[in-house]
């Protein structure tokens, strides 16, 4: 019998914004929420696990579907939960058991390491509408900047695909 091969193809057209603010991903996403009439919610963090990795990464996800204007906002954070740069396993009593690594996977999008966040909007969004929403992000006082982000251009965007 023939070795068949699936070839996967991804869609990534959608709006990519990230978003620089030392604030907890609560807070960021509540302030967006205000500014935006979102309501998002925190949802199972997005789990990523690289080749050489033995354990995965984690990062924080929250998300809102816009009923009427047929769009879903998915706001993520950059760095991985367990951002000290590895995880430690203690025993009953506090012994350290095992350290594991996550320099592989410790950003989702590492060539961005200086956004903290990532606002993805799926669906028709106009060109004007992004730069207002990049306009009105810049508005927000936790906000140290926002900036609009070609998807087509970065390595990691398969890391986008949730």
């Amino acid at each position: 019998m023939g070795k068949h091969t699936l070839e996967i193809q991804y869609d990534y057209d959608f709006v990519l914004i990230g978003i620089s603010s030392h604030e907890k991903d609560y807070r960021l996403c509540w302030a967006l929420n205000n500014k935006f009439g979102l309501e998002l919610i925190k949802v199972d963090s997005l789990e990523i696990k690289g080749k050489k990795q033995e354990t995965p990464s984690f990062f924080s996800l929250f998300t809102f579907d816009h009923p009427d204007g047929f769009l879903e906002y998915t706001v993520v954070a950059n760095l991985s939960e367990s951002k000290s740069g590895s995880i430690k396993e203690t025993d009953l009593f506090g012994s350290q058991l095992k350290a594991h690594s996550h320099s592989e996977n410790e950003f989702l999008i590492p060539e961005h390491k200086q956004m903290n966040y990532f606002f993805v909007v799926k669906g028709e969004v106009e060109e004007s509408a992004t730069e207002a929403m990049v306009k009105k992000m810049k508005e927000i006082d936790i906000v140290l900047t926002a900036i609009p982000i070609d998807v087509s251009q970065l390595k990691s965007k398969h890391n986008l695909v949730f």
